[in-house]
């Protein structure tokens, strides 16, 4: 038998890393696997949940900074 290697057509296409002053960094999301939803995005903010002590923490992040 032959394996056949499936085609695809984004194969040349390559990322590029992010610079540091176009992300956020340091940011520790919740582990809890209850959490299904862990962010929030629309045109304006970013919401993330995240870990803390005592739970229920939530960041809000303006997305035009």
């Amino acid at each position: 038998m032959r394996r056949v290697v499936r085609q695809s057509k984004f194969r040349h296409v390559f990322g590029q890393a992010v610079k540091n002053d176009q992300c956020y960094d340091d940011i520790r999301v919740s582990r809890v696997t209850w959490d299904s939803s862990f962010c929030a995005v629309n045109p304006r903010f970013v919401a993330i949940i995240i870990e803390a002590s005592g739970g229920g923490a939530f960041l809000v992040l303006p997305l035009h900074k």
